[in-house]
């Protein structure tokens, strides 16, 4: 009995190694793939509207296509007058348009699960270009562009997209070293603890 319980110890070791590295694999799929995909936004403001002039309360909510919460985003909103008629606004992208310095700029907080909040004062005027920045993740950016219109009637809710983006080099060769080193350090503790249980089996087996 003690020979099958130190076999199933070896066994059991030798297995630690390659699940380490499954684990680490998935964590690396799953991070890199985090923002991999389209998030849905909406923006609302309290008062609705708000009188000419006066502070009010913007809402951010952040669902992904499954309409699940995306939460702890880190969420910047820049506020800017309409450009002429005849300008574009900028796309939807995943790299800093060049806009001329913003009339207001807000980090947004999270007062809950997917819904970030921040109070805004603008000088009274016809409409707004609000950039929506999400900063989520170090290098990596995607922003949408949304038109407020503060003519006197209510806003509503104001949709937006902000594009999928891709994982920065500098976070791969982070995960790369995460994927290589997790497993790696498993191996040491494992092989270190079958080198531990080998005399404490072989005291046994001469017990017997």
């Amino acid at each position: 009995m003690n020979r099958n319980r130190a076999g199933r110890t070896r066994r059991v070791g030798a297995s630690a190694p390659a699940l380490a590295a499954a684990f680490a694999l998935a964590l690396l799929v799953g991070t890199a793939h985090a923002h991999a995909t389209l998030v849905f936004g909406t923006v609302r403001i309290e008062p609705d509207p708000p009188p000419p002039g006066t502070a009010f309360s913007l809402t951010l909510t952040l669902e992904d296509p499954a309409l699940a919460p995306v939460e702890d985003a880190v969420v910047f909103v820049e506020a800017r007058p309409m450009p002429s008629a005849d300008a574009a606004l900028p796309s939807p992208s995943t790299e800093a348009p060049a806009l001329p310095p913003p009339l207001r700029a807000e980090r947004l907080i999270e007062v809950a699960p997917a819904v970030y909040r921040a109070e805004f004062e603008l000088p009274a005027g016809d409409a707004y270009h609000l950039l929506v920045r999400d900063q989520t993740y170090q290098w990596e950016e995607a922003n949408a562009s949304v038109v407020l219109p503060l003519l006197g009637s209510p806003v509503g809710e104001l949709p937006f997209i902000l594009p999928p983006t891709q994982v920065a080099p500098r976070s791969l060769w982070t995960w790369i070293v995460w994927l290589v080193g997790l497993p790696l350090l498993a191996g040491i503790v494992v092989t270190l603890l079958v080198l531990r249980s080998r005399p404490a089996a072989g005291r046994s087996e001469s017990g017997a």
